[in-house]
């Protein structure tokens, strides 16, 4: 395109009068756009109305049913339009006429599950206020500024699949439609719908989330001057983001790409993002990024502040910002009384008290029913009565109220404290049990073992080695006992083998902690050929390793399906693990099968991924009876 720059078309010639009332009579359009502008819509920028994951990208989460979300959103932008024209006046033949120099748009929000499978949004861009540019020698009139309505963009998303023990992603299918209602004056309207069909994949890990977006953005094609990139038109759509999870503040960071289907230039923009919890509904965001390209509607730069109510539930986590109802399986006043069963969940209390706080007049701990000297502080061991030394006697029927003794001596001293009279104790400056007449049990290197079942009782050592030191033969920093390749050094972070040989389990004190799952198929207890890699290491680990005697093979289930038909399946699933182990040489009287069904979850499952969670194979360890035995691990309270 020419720009004008002729005498006979300045404004107040008789010829720019004439052109003008010629225009305003002919053009029906002409007190509805810009003048020599076609009628299109500037804003590319959609959200995504669900938030869950990225503000930007679907990541195929969808709202869960009779969930809903409402944002309000402040967008601003710098020079979204600014095509490069020809100008016959410029050395360089061309020059940035800036139409839109920037525009601040409110977008108000709106999602809701109609069910787990199916979100339906509305987003409505209110423009708050648009500057144009330099349009000196520009045959264009200047988009209005003030309160305009933008295109209103209707969203419809279903789930095709949920990440699972056996489906690694989430996918889901959508399209967003733009309807012809905003202002034309403002470049807020296209002359037709506008339309994104979009497929929509995402993957959750631990702490982090990412997503993929692919669409075609379908709009009416227009042309602002001659030449390449100054033409909006169809487009493919690209989309990616990696966003965390959780309570907390979480971050989020986005790349977008527009790839043209007509004359426009490939153009992309980047965007990170930050948002807050202000409580278990409210959460604050704020995102920026920058524009590459010069295709009509792509910023320079954008800048976005927002606040949302609603939305998908976050992870629970402790000390977040929800409330107790929201997390029962949390103990948010540390009573050991979990929300659930806490009748005042946000005040410490007694676990027989249903986590309610003691009716305590002296603030001693003991509860006043139970307390023979209420308005006196004092201690538990004595009824709460005033003890000055421990012993357990109130001062008051204590012959020895400043030193500790005991009941049988009417609380005056037993020297070494171990209960026995002095005169009855073979060693009466040293503690030691009643049966060893007074005298201690020794553990002369501190290691916790006694010397009599110590193994090395002048080196400390490990419970589990029997109290003897852990070696590191191959000097690569991890303890012989930990190391799943003893004799290969290693790094620790691959526990202890060379760097080719991916770890994928872990030797820990109480259990062989696994790293990837071991796969079934569905509904049968047959381990899945992408397994066998997993537990070949397992039982390499376990046959490298004597000082553990057994393997307790523990198989898990969600609670879909009839309970006992759950408990068989997972104790068939275990015994079939038990079976490849042994026949991978680890020796049968080392392995023991346990089949639990769905007692004894780690997750709720009332969630698709809480249900994964407790589909799982553990391993838990046992050492040699001398030693000492680990900690058991507790079974997660049954939902």
């Amino acid at each position: 395109m020419t720009l004008p720059t002729s005498s006979s078309t300045r404004k107040g010639t008789p010829v720019a009068r004439l052109s003008l009332l010629s225009a305003l009579v002919l053009s029906t359009t002409a007190l509805a756009q810009p003048r020599g502008l076609p009628e299109f819509e500037v804003e590319r920028m959609e959200f995504n109305p669900g938030g869950a994951g990225s503000l930007i990208i679907n990541s195929g989460q969808l709202l869960p049913e009779g969930r809903s979300r409402l944002a309000l959103i402040g967008h601003f932008e710098s020079k979204p339009l600014s095509p490069a024209l020809t100008d016959i006046t410029s050395e360089t033949g061309e020059r940035e006429v800036v139409l839109v120099n920037h525009r601040t748009t409110a977008h108000l929000m709106a999602s809701y599950g109609l069910a787990d499978n199916l979100e339906v949004g509305l987003q409505v861009p209110l423009i708050l206020s648009q500057e144009q540019g330099d349009l000196t020698n520009s045959p264009f009139g200047a988009p209005e500024g003030g309160f305009k309505l933008g295109t209103p963009i209707a969203s419809f998303n279903i789930g095709v699949l949920n990440q699972s023990q056996d489906i690694p992603v989430d996918v889901a299918a959508g399209i967003s439609v733009g309807f012809p209602l905003g202002s034309p004056d403002a470049l807020a309207r296209e002359n037709s719908l506008r339309a994104i069909p979009r497929i929509m994949i995402g993957r959750e890990t631990e702490g982090l989330r990412a997503g993929f977006e692919l669409g075609a953005a379908l709009r009416p094609r227009v042309s602002i001057g001659e030449g390449d990139n100054r033409e909006a038109y169809n487009t493919l759509r690209l989309g990616a983001s990696v966003a965390s999870t959780g309570e907390g503040v979480r971050y989020e960071a986005n790349v977008l790409m527009w790839v043209p289907f007509g004359r426009e230039f490939l153009t992309a923009e980047t965007l990170v993002g930050v948002r807050g919890p202000l409580s278990s509904d409210v959460e604050v965001f704020a995102m920026g990024g920058l524009g590459f390209g010069d295709t009509l509607g792509n910023p320079d730069f954008r800048l976005m502040l927002g606040m949302a109510y609603g939305g998908a539930p976050t992870k629970c986590v402790a000390g977040g910002q929800h409330k107790p109802e929201q997390c029962p399986d949390l103990d948010d006043d540390n009573d050991n009384v979990k929300n659930r069963d806490d009748a005042c969940p946000k005040d410490g209390g007694k676990v027989d008290v249903k986590g309610c706080p003691l009716q305590d007049q002296d603030k001693d701990g003991v509860e006043d029913a139970a307390d023979k000297c209420p308005a006196a502080a004092g201690v538990a061991s004595a009824q709460g009565c005033p003890d000055q030394d421990g012993d357990g006697l109130q001062d008051s029927e204590d012959k020895c109220p400043a030193l500790a003794g005991s009941a049988d001596r009417q609380g005056c001293p037993d020297t070494d404290g171990d209960g026995l009279d002095d005169s009855a104790d073979q060693c009466p400056s040293e503690a030691g049990p009643v049966d060893r007449k007074g005298c201690p049990q020794k553990d002369s290197d501190n290691d916790g073992l006694l010397d009599e079942e110590d193994s090395c009782p002048k080196e400390a050592g490990a419970p589990e080695l029997k109290g003897c030191p852990a070696q590191d033969k191959d000097n690569d920093t991890v303890a012989d006992h930990l190391d799943n390749c003893p004799t290969e050094a290693g790094p620790a972070d691959n526990q202890g083998c060379p760097a080719a040989q991916k770890q994928l389990v872990a030797i820990k004190q109480n259990r062989i902690e696994i790293k990837e799952n071991v796969y079934f198929d569905s509904s049968a207890a047959t381990i899945q050929a992408r397994s066998f890699g997993l537990l070949d290491q397992i039982a390499k680990v376990i046959n490298e390793h004597p000082e553990i005697s057994k393997i307790i093979i523990e198989g898990h289930t969600d609670d879909r399906g009839p309970v006992d038909l759950n408990r068989t399946l997972s104790q068939q699933r275990a015994e079939s693990v038990a079976t490849y182990l042994s026949g991978k040489g680890v020796a049968k009287e080392r392995l023991e099968s346990k089949g639990f069904g769905p007692d004894r979850p780690v997750q709720p499952n009332t969630t698709a991924e809480g249900r994964a969670a407790n589909r799982r194979v553990d391993f838990l360890t046992r050492y040699d009876a001398e030693g000492a035995q680990p900690a058991q691990p507790q079974p997660a309270p049954q939902q």
